[in-house]
């Protein structure tokens, strides 16, 4: 596919959310490849925000204590980053790939109001391979999460994506192998033949 261009047609924007584990940063890499357009990923602009606070000592970077405390100070300042940073995208006319386990209301209508349409991406797979995946991960973030995971503490609900979108589409990651994103390729043509 060619890259979605800026023109008189509005930006298509693809976010992908759904629950640790599931494989969304693949979905969504696979995704922007494919499209040939550029990706946001809220981790990673979480681990440049708390590289920016981190010190290097004998055991190497040492992040803040609260680097990895979802919704602390470094979440919370790098969903700020994702929005203000996806809206101008948006609001420049350009398409492009975001990735979040959640999708925030306010990414959404950040997107909305930079007159984009939205596409959203959520990736689920069998609860029995998120936890694997989440214990194979090996992080100390990722056992806790298996952890609530496990304990019913993180419901799937809390990964759909929110109202607001223009179309959604549900992949799923159960099967190994690298994942199928025809279906979202169909999603975005959809949406930029529709004028409005």
């Amino acid at each position: 596919m060619h890259k979605p261009k800026a023109s008189q047609d509005k930006p298509v924007v693809v976010a992908v959310c759904g629950c640790p584990g599931t494989g969304k940063t693949t979905v969504a890499r696979a995704v922007a490849h494919r499209l040939g357009v550029p990706l946001l990923i809220r981790d990673e602009i979480k681990a440049g925000l708390g590289l920016s606070s981190a010190s290097v000592g004998t055991e190497g970077i040492q992040f803040p204590e609260d680097f990895h405390i979802a919704g602390g100070p470094v979440s919370v300042r790098a969903e700020a980053v994702m929005i203000d940073l996806a809206t101008k995208l948006a609001g420049a006319g350009v398409s492009f790939v975001a990735e979040s386990s959640v999708l925030s209301g306010q990414l959404v209508d950040g997107l909305r109001a930079a007159d984009a349409r939205v596409l959203a991406v959520h990736v689920v797979a069998d609860e029995a391979v998120i936890a694997q995946r989440l214990r194979t991960r090996g992080a100390a973030v990722d056992a806790q999460l298996a952890e609530l995971f496990r304990r019913g503490e993180m419901p799937a609900s809390l990964f759909e994506p929110p109202a607001g979108v223009d179309a959604v589409v549900k992949i799923d990651t159960s099967e190994a192998g690298p994942p199928t994103v025809e279906e979202v390729e169909a999603a975005v043509l959809a949406l930029l033949a529709v004028r409005r």
